[in-house]
């Protein structure tokens, strides 16, 4: 980074009258008044700020600042607000470090809107030969924000045990093999397992607290949940039900559990 951030001058007035300071104060003005210098100090500030309201490690940030730079300098998003440049440069960093986070994650910490988010994205994704989803050096291995990863964090925020989660990713799983809500994005179909999952281990959660933390509407949540519902007895393992894990009287064919 150049010690862009780190560095600073101060300059002080006691020159013995030699009138030094105000020379040197006039040159260290002139070095600092840059337009691309104070932007990219402005956008460093931005990452480090938002990736702090994330709770995002150091190295997304860096990766975040080093995406940025490049392509301010290469001008490859010319005339895009700075704001979701910089958002599009936090999203790649997290798959890049493979701590993902979804387009709506990211809307909701820098105030962009998903259509500028995704126009940045793409752009860099195309300048950097990133292939969808993926890493510029682990494409192969990236991980993408699925629906088991996003579990893992929402049941956190929930204070849900960690057997909820487990189960949850089981239930994903078959899910995903019988093609129940398939084309429904990550977010929802976490969100819907949570719902599903909780009641069938009498541990309930309400749509709204579990709305809150996805940040998907209730009415999606229940929409997934009805589509579990459904096919509940492809979803849920036998032996759960043997060894009396789970209740199906839970579960409601209703709008859901009351």
């Amino acid at each position: 980074m150049e010690g862009i951030e780190q560095l600073d001058t101060v300059i002080s007035f006691q020159d013995g009258g030699s009138g030094l300071a105000r020379e040197l104060q006039r040159a260290a003005s002139r070095s600092q008044s840059s337009r691309t210098e104070r932007n990219l100090l402005t956008a460093f500030r931005d990452i480090s700020s938002w990736c702090d309201q994330f709770s995002l490690p150091k190295t997304i940030s860096d990766i975040a600042k080093q995406l940025y730079k490049r392509s301010d300098e290469e001008k490859l998003l010319r005339g895009k607000p700075l704001e979701a440049v910089i958002a599009a440069c936090i999203f790649i960093a997290c798959r890049q470090a493979h701590v993902p986070r979804t387009f709506r994650e990211i809307c909701n910490l820098t105030h962009v809107t998903k259509k500028a988010l995704g126009q940045c994205y793409k752009a860099l994704e195309q300048a950097f030969n990133l292939t969808p989803g993926a890493s510029a050096t682990h494409a192969s291995q990236a991980s993408s924000a699925g629906p088991e990863s996003l579990v893992v964090r929402y049941c956190n925020h929930l204070d849900l045990h960690p057997k909820v989660q487990s189960y949850c990713a089981d239930i994903i799983v078959a899910a995903r093999e019988h093609g129940i809500a398939d084309g429904r994005s990550p977010v929802s179909i976490a969100g819907g397992a949570i719902y599903f999952t909780c009641y069938l281990l009498g541990v309930p959660k309400t749509l709204k607290e579990i709305g809150d933390v996805a940040g998907v509407s209730e009415g999606t949540i229940r929409l997934v949940y009805r589509l579990y519902y459904a096919d509940r007895m492809k979803l849920v393992k036998q032996k759960w039900i043997d060894e009396k894990k789970v209740d199906m009287n839970n579960l409601r064919v209703d709008e859901g559990p009351r």
